[in-house]
């Protein structure tokens, strides 16, 4: 009979993901833990589309094997860790982190540089930061419209800006291709890929009402924005990663691993 009293681990397993399973808290004095101690780190979030991709590009799995923390993002990476008997402990997304990380980084004095993003779009989100913490630094920012033949002269450039947190925007899984091939030569502490994180923070793209989020249907707010675009991530893709974990739930049922 199921239960409710199944121990939250700290690391759970989907897909062959590993993830780290941490409540918000836990994941800012992680970071805060790097920084002081300047550890090198690199962060990946992961949510169900995420996951689809790995299982169609084993080069981006491999690349997530490689994030020092990978973190659980998302309603739909919830309901897995239920179906699969690892209970996920909270929705650590870069969009809720950002805002945290940034007030704790201001109260610091870090310096932070964002990567990513259309032209202008990294330097809005980077207004939004500096507005709202006065007390952090912009070491910088940099468009992700740049070529393979710029990319040097971009490394450099951030890397002589001394941030001490590096936010790449680019979506999964350039950005974390990215982060594996370039972090160490940026030569920032804390290096996170964060998606479309700057469009919001930008206020080129709204976020869904705080009840929403609360309720887990954020998704169904960015599909009602952007349907011709994400109607087949969200709808084709939320099925087809049910459709996987319901399968790896029946699979460990049939070894005799049912709890």
């Amino acid at each position: 009979m199921e239960t409710n009293t199944l121990p939250i681990l700290a690391a759970i397993n989907i897909r062959g993901i590993r993830l780290n399973n941490l409540a918000m808290e836990d994941a800012l004095n992680a970071i805060d833990g790097a920084l002081v101690s300047k550890t090198p780190v690199q962060i990946a979030f992961v949510n169900a589309d995420c996951v689809n991709l790995a299982a169609r590009d084993p080069a981006y799995q491999a690349t997530l094997e490689t994030m020092d923390w990978v973190f659980v993002d998302g309603i739909g990476m919830k309901i897995a860790g239920k179906l699969l008997h690892q209970p996920v402990r909270a929705n650590v997304n870069g969009t809720d982190l950002f805002p945290r990380l940034c007030a704790e980084l201001g109260q610091n004095g870090r310096r932070i540089f964002l990567l990513g993003g259309q032209p202008g779009i990294a330097d809005a989100a980077a207004e939004w930061a500096k507005n709202h913490h006065p007390g952090l630094i912009i070491a910088g920012t940099q468009n992700g419209y740049f070529g393979e033949a710029k990319t040097p002269a971009v490394l450099e450039r951030i890397r002589a800006t001394r941030a001490d947190v590096l936010f790449v925007a680019m979506g999964a899984p350039r950005q974390e291709n990215w982060i594996r091939k370039h972090a160490a030569a940026c030569a920032a502490t804390v290096t996170l890929g964060v998606g479309g994180l700057f469009d919001y923070y930008s206020g080129t793209i709204p976020r869904a009402p705080q009840w929403m989020r609360y309720m887990g249907v954020e998704w169904v707010f960015r599909l009602l924005q952007e349907p011709g675009r994400l109607w087949k991530r969200y709808l084709l893709g939320n099925w087809m990663f049910m459709a996987r974990v319901t399968t790896d739930r029946l699979r460990q049922q049939l070894s005799g691993k049912s709890k």
